[in-house]
């Protein structure tokens, strides 16, 4: 249901007015929900339960957050302090919580696409950033978008501090990388690589090989925290799904 009101919203009224108002119309959603089983980490509110999707994700009422939101919270937040943040096509929902912990000037949103309001449309392949200037950077669900991946990579390696660390997250599969330059039709990518903008599959393997060819130390995040019901999280969206690397 909520999904089916969601298209027909987004169909009536104006992107813009949606994107300025989007935290009142959350807020009113968010009476229908109100009580105390559940929290989410992002928001910090409580309710009765969360938004199940069709795709069985739990989506917090007021705020909008997904599972493999609020696990990636769980994992970097807890970092964040005095840090220079770099963020790469920020959602609303992180943007926010890493507003309310971190100085203005030390955090830097950017979105190449326009998908997300951010500060600045810096191209991850070519960097306008002095080189050493970054502490910690937010790559998530990035690199499969992006076709020189190997060069964005390394301009991650170049931005960062000795020491600074990125949080990578992106589909993977079993076994090696798949990609192939000639598809390019999206109905095509959308078959071959799960997405219709999508230009390769990742393993942790290959991902690893091609960090590591940069300088970068790279360790996988498994187990890292337990499925936790109240917070709204799922196993699936917290193992093997994030990779952690810093710069030598």
């Amino acid at each position: 249901m909520y999904e089916k009101v969601k298209q027909i919203v987004k169909k009536i009224l104006p992107k813009s007015f949606l994107e300025n108002q989007e935290q009142t119309i959350r807020k009113g959603l968010s009476i229908f929900y109100h009580g105390d089983k559940y929290q989410c980490n992002l928001c910090q509110q409580t309710f009765r339960k969360f938004i199940r999707l069709n795709s069985k994700d739990l989506l917090c009422p007021n705020c909008g957050s997904l599972p493999r939101t609020r696990g990636l919270w769980e994992i970097f937040q807890p970092h964040l302090s005095n840090k220079k943040v770099l963020h790469f096509s920020p959602t609303p929902t992180l943007k926010r919580a890493i507003q309310q912990i971190t100085n203005k000037k030390n955090y830097i949103t950017t979105d190449f696409e326009n998908e997300f309001k951010a500060d600045l449309t810096l191209n991850i392949e070519e960097l306008d950033l002095e080189s050493g200037s970054i502490d910690l950077i937010i790559c998530y669900h990035v690199l499969e978008h992006v076709t020189k991946d190997i060069q964005a990579l390394e301009e991650i390696h170049r931005v960062l501090t000795k020491g600074g660390v990125v949080y990578i997250q992106t589909p993977f599969k079993e076994g090696d990388i798949f990609e192939d330059y000639s598809i390019i039709e999206p109905a095509d990518r959308l078959q071959q690589f799960g997405q219709e903008d999508h230009v390769r599959i990742y393993s942790p393997e290959g991902l690893f090989q091609r960090m590591t060819a940069v300088g970068l130390s790279t360790e996988l995040i498994k187990n890292h925290h337990p499925v936790d019901n109240y917070l709204g999280l799922k196993e699936k969206e917290i193992m093997n799904v994030l990779i952690i690397t810093s710069r030598i």
